[in-house]
């Protein structure tokens, strides 16, 4: 259920829900891949979960989130850590009296910062539950460097290239098999990626690895993680 769909009175009474909160981001995604990529790659497996769970109400997703590390390249739009935070906290502050509970995910480098702000902020909320739902863990990791023969992109490489090839094709523009690629130690060990990376990309395979079954098999992943995820506190 999603719920700027929804009117008042289909949350009246005593029943408790489990709420998503999507979050996304408007960063930039090198020459290929869109700025909004990973808000599309969470609205794609949000909607791919909800087939599964129709019971949940899912929140718009916010697609704004902390992605200062990619301010050296113009159109990324960003917030602070202590926003998001902020922005978390009046989300949660807004339904957890009707929660039981509330999931709150995204697309991998904001994950520090909700599971920092769970350990800080969930206790206020009580009863309801504030779960970081994961998209991916080291196991998926594996899989994907397997797919792939190589290692899997830190940022707008193979896989998130190959994932909007999939959700929207026409934001995207593959890489010719010619195009260099540059090995970039720790891309994200400081805090402006462009100090490493000219082109924003972080990905060290050695080759470009663009296609749609990529795209679809690492989505599919992703999926299969977030409903084992989810069934574990709902089923």
């Amino acid at each position: 259920m999603r719920l700027k769909r929804m009117r008042f009175p289909d949350l009246s009474g005593d029943t408790k829900y489990n709420f998503v909160v999507p979050i996304g981001s408007l960063e930039q995604h090198g020459p290929f891949a869109p700025f909004g990529t990973d808000t599309y790659i969470t609205d794609y497996l949000v909607d791919q979960v909800e087939k599964q769970f129709p019971e949940l109400v899912i929140l718009p997703t916010l697609e704004f989130s902390r992605a200062q590390e990619h301010r050296g390249f113009f159109g990324t739009v960003y917030l602070t850590e202590e926003t998001l935070a902020q922005v978390m906290f009046d989300i949660c502050n807004s339904i957890f009296q009707k929660a039981d509970y509330i999931f709150i995910t995204s697309f991998h480098h904001n994950d520090p910062y909700i599971q920092k702000f769970i350990r800080e902020k969930s206790d206020f909320f009580q009863p309801a539950k504030i779960v970081h739902l994961e998209m991916c863990n080291d196991e998926d990791e594996q899989k994907l460097v397997e797919m792939l023969g190589g290692p899997s992109d830190g940022h707008a490489g193979n896989t998130e290239i190959s994932n909007m090839m999939v959700i929207d094709e026409a934001t995207v523009i593959p890489p010719s098999k010619d195009e260099k690629k540059t090995f970039i130690e720790d891309a994200f060990e400081t805090d402006n990626i462009a100090e490493k990376s000219p082109n924003g990309i972080a990905d060290n395979h050695p080759d470009w690895i663009v296609n749609k079954e990529i795209g679809q098999k690492s989505l599919n992943l992703y999926v299969g993680r977030m409903v084992k995820n989810l069934e574990t506190y709902l089923k």
